[in-house]
């Protein structure tokens, strides 16, 4: 807010925390407790990008997706990577990759993080 921004301070990366609600939840599914819940606090990786070569925003999120794949491997967590096809993204995305984590008491993979691209034009 009260802040423009300058070709010179791209690419910008922030950082957010924010309490979600959600409509739906997948408890008949899970035989096992929740899985899907209606609050959650979530942190999200947000960057700005100029489009001067035309590639900063693939850039960015490769970034942000070595980041996390970082963290989860920190973590000690075994993951899988998926590359969403488009009929799964979201209005304003056209790259979307999520990651999974084997979750032992589901006996299956969950998502733990997904990573949009939503700025620039598609390669």
């Amino acid at each position: 807010m009260d802040h423009a921004l300058q070709l010179q301070d791209l690419p910008i990366r922030v950082v957010c925390s924010s309490t979600c609600y959600r409509a739906e939840t997948d408890t008949g599914r899970e035989p096992w407790g929740l899985y899907r819940v209606h609050q959650f606090t979530k942190v999200e990786m947000f960057g700005v990008t100029a489009a001067e070569r035309g590639t900063e925003s693939e850039e960015l999120l490769d970034e942000f997706l070595g980041l996390q794949k970082e963290i989860f491997s920190e973590l000690g967590l075994h993951y899988r990577v998926l590359d969403m096809p488009t009929e799964e993204l979201g209005l304003p995305a056209y790259r979307k990759f999520d990651i999974e984590a084997w979750m032992p008491g589901r006996g299956k993979f969950g998502e733990v993080r997904g990573t949009p691209l939503t700025q620039g034009e598609p390669q």
